[in-house]
């Protein structure tokens, strides 16, 4: 009975979850699939580890694509790639750069090295907030 009650009381105080509309632009291929993570500022940001907050989109049209996550208002950053050959994983050349397009929220273009949260950091505070990330050629 006690879980319950606290469980009510934590439910009661949080923060409510909005939606945020994300176009995912430039997709220049009808396949494989859209890798989407958003992260919170503690999470290690596009690490190796798999984020708490993540979709999988089939791509079936070379054509802007939509998601929409539902969140808490806070600080994120987003990172996604668009796998082409659907084998789950980005892939890179000899030296490490991805040869799948990608792209991060803030379009961010990185130039030497991965980006850092700060980077690439936008704030919830609005309900049905829409941003815009383009993909890499």
């Amino acid at each position: 009975m006690l879980v319950w009650i606290v469980s009510c009381l934590l439910g009661w105080f949080a923060e409510p979850a909005m939606i945020l509309n994300i176009e995912f632009t430039n997709i220049q291929k009808g396949q494989g699939k859209l890798w989407i993570a958003i992260y919170k500022p503690e999470e290690k940001f596009a690490g190796k580890e798999k984020p708490n907050t993540y979709k999988i989109v089939e791509v079936k049209a070379a054509a802007p694509q939509n998601v929409t996550f539902e969140l808490s208002p806070g600080r994120y950053a987003l990172a996604v790639y668009h796998d082409l050959n659907s084998n789950g994983m980005l892939d890179k050349n000899f030296v490490g750069i991805p040869k799948e397009p990608y792209g991060f929220s803030k379009n961010f273009r990185p130039k030497f090295s991965a980006p850092k949260f700060e980077d690439c950091e936008f704030v919830l505070k609005n309900p049905g907030q829409k941003i815009s990330v383009k993909l890499t050629d």
